[in-house]
């Protein structure tokens, strides 16, 4: 039997189906180079509003004794606790160790940054959809969520490529390639530029991911900031019981982390974007959509207008 066209309606030509997808495909990827690029420069361009927030410290001097603390608990557990790990694995009972391999995966950066990599994309997209009419609204949903997302994409992203980068550059020894070492100190050997996984010990990336990862959700989520840190805490030690970093490559990791992830939080919230600011200096989340419009976003939408992604308020 065969299928006629419908009146005014060309029929279609063998072949087009492919250069059509490659055309939507190409489109999609510059629309979303072009949001990134927005987004990124809105940020930049941001007014600084006042008061400036705080983070709980007094003043700079707080903070670099605060900073001074961190850094002789470091050079404590390397000289006092680090030697006392070398093969810890080999003396843990079963189940720990089959514990430690399902929780320690959560703080594979991937985990987090590949879900939030998505939504941000998808989000972005969403900020030239619809028609001037039905679209307004799902347009400044979408800048609202694609801000929240880009802002916890920022906060864990560069600081875990940055901490990658330093860890196989300075090349100290995980505790496993570290047994085979000879020398009375062979926790304290560097193997500089080596870029190798076994000489990628310090500090440790699963506890920079994990500390960034809960303080930045802890800020937009404080009824559940307890237990993110409370999940956090566990995550960072398996790398312990695993073999696979000392104690001051956790303890410095998580500072790391925690750090940078408060910054981006003050960045944000100096730009009143996510966050609020109130006459104290004190950093509260902005409400956000509920989740009845969130459901909105669902659609497949078509392509039109980009709008900043700033921070809206439907």
């Amino acid at each position: 039997m065969t299928v006629e066209a419908a009146p005014g309606v060309p029929p279609a030509r063998p072949g087009t189906q492919g250069p059509v997808f490659v055309r939507q495909a190409a489109e999609g990827v510059r629309l979303l180079l072009v949001s990134i690029w927005q987004a990124l420069g809105y940020l930049a361009r941001r007014r600084i509003g006042h008061p400036l927030p705080r983070l709980g410290f007094r003043g700079r001097w707080e903070m670099l004794a605060l900073a001074g603390l961190v850094a002789g608990l470091t050079a404590a557990a390397l000289i006092l606790v680090d030697p006392q790990v070398l093969g810890l694995r080999f003396r843990m009972p079963a189940w720990l160790i089959t514990v430690s391999e399902r929780i320690t995966d959560l703080g594979f950066s991937g985990v987090v940054l590949w879900p939030l990599g998505i939504a941000l994309a998808y989000a972005l997209l969403l900020t030239h959809a619809g028609d001037a009419m039905t679209g307004a609204m799902t347009r400044r949903m979408a800048a609202s969520v694609a801000a929240r997302v880009g802002f916890l994409f920022l906060a864990i992203a560069p600081v875990g490529l940055g901490v990658s980068l330093f860890k196989h550059m300075l090349g100290r020894a995980r505790p496993h390639a570290a047994l085979a070492l000879p020398g009375p100190n062979p926790e304290l050997a560097l193997h500089v530029l080596a870029f190798k996984s076994s000489f990628a010990s310090f500090p440790s990336g699963h506890a920079t991911t994990t500390f960034a990862a809960a303080v930045a959700f802890a800020a937009l989520f404080p009824r559940a900031r307890a237990w993110l840190i409370a999940l956090a805490v566990p995550v960072a030690a398996t790398r312990v019981v695993l073999g696979s970093h000392f104690p001051s490559d956790v303890i410095a990791g998580a500072a790391v982390g925690t750090a940078f992830a408060l910054w981006m939080i003050r960045m944000f919230a100096t730009r009143r974007l996510v966050f609020q600011v109130d006459g104290a200096g004190a950093i509260t989340p902005m409400a956000g959509p509920s989740a009845r419009r969130l459901g909105r976003l669902l659609p497949r939408p078509a392509f039109s207008s980009a709008v900043p992604v700033e921070e809206a308020r439907p």
